[in-house]
């Protein structure tokens, strides 16, 4: 007992506690390889060493994956406390320090980022100009590891239709279409056009990347109308290269209904008279359960729900 009491207060290490939280999310040794950008064979090297010496296996293969032990349920629950505890600790000294307001980490997917958080951070810091706000685009699998890390509030975006571990918890702001759009002047946006699904298969297209949550629901929507998917298409969530590429080529793409609105009335994009099948979940928040998703300022949870409620009132 004596030599695991010293090697904790000791021996333990920041990147131990790290390697066990992505460890405990992913439950792939791979995978946390990769997201902590360290060679597979020195992340085994580092949970051995860190197992022999807490004297107890942490954790189990099983057909899906590693699964903590008992022992690892234990020291896991603690290195999420101490990593979050750790990253507010360094957020609230420069706080005390400049004589602002804690800083608030926000991720945010790329069609939210367009419009919704711009919008929140805009009454945001109306409503407290000595705030901080700290934004970070990606896509959610990007996130998500910054969430489990601690380097992260909350995440802004289309939620995922499974969480991807049990610590998440997630609240629906708003539920929004997925439209089809192309540039103003398109052939098949003219007029009282209603283009089918062959036709829309003729043109470029610009597709989600496949770890998107949209790529699935769409490639299914292909089937569903029974069509292949488009030849010719790039692919990006990169909302300035789909707006781009769209303007000047004839270009095909899906964007929330709400952000085709808001293009619509400034004369950039125009939407088709496709009728789409509901693609995604709600817009919304996803945070780690036990930690206020809001970084303990409920001014930018509200900002966040008016921002919603004021773009949807304009479209």
């Amino acid at each position: 007992m004596a030599k695991l009491d010293w090697y904790i207060r000791a021996g333990l290490k920041l990147r131990h506690l790290q390697v066990l939280v992505a460890l405990d999310d992913l439950r792939h040794q791979g995978k946390v390889a990769t997201a902590m950008n360290v060679t597979q064979p020195a992340l085994s090297r580092t949970l051995s060493d860190l197992q022999a010496a807490m004297g107890h296996v942490l954790f189990e293969r099983t057909g899906r994956g590693l699964r903590p032990t008992p022992y690892g349920e234990c020291l896991i629950r603690h290195a999420r406390k101490v990593l979050q505890d750790l990253s507010e600790a360094g957020e609230e000294l420069h706080a005390l320090a400049t004589g602002t307001s804690r800083k608030i980490r926000v991720g945010v997917l790329p069609a939210s980022a367009g419009w919704l958080l711009p919008k929140a951070l805009m009454l945001f810091k109306h409503a407290s100009p000595k705030s901080s706000i700290m934004v970070r685009e990606a896509t959610m699998d990007v996130l998500l590891g910054e969430l489990r890390l601690g380097h992260l509030d909350l995440i802004v975006g289309t939620l995922p239709s499974q969480l991807a571990a049990t610590n998440l918890e997630e609240k629906a702001l708003f539920e929004d279409a997925t439209m089809l759009v192309a540039r103003n002047g398109h052939p098949l946006a003219r007029g009282d056009c209603r283009p089918t699904w062959r036709q829309l298969v003729e043109c470029p297209w610009v597709l989600p990347p496949h770890d998107s949550l949209l790529r699935q629901p769409l490639l299914t929507a292909f089937e569903v109308n029974g069509v292949e998917p488009p030849i010719s298409f790039i692919e990006t969530l990169s909302l300035n290269v789909t707006l781009a590429y769209l303007q000047g080529s004839d270009a095909i793409a899906t964007l929330p209904a709400s952000l085709v609105h808001k293009y619509a009335e400034l004369g950039t994009l125009a939407p088709l008279r496709t009728e789409m099948p509901r693609l995604v979940r709600p817009v919304g928040l996803l945070w780690l359960r036990g930690h206020s998703p809001y970084a303990g300022d409920p001014t930018f949870a509200e900002c966040l729900e008016q921002a919603a409620q004021e773009l949807f009132i304009g479209t």
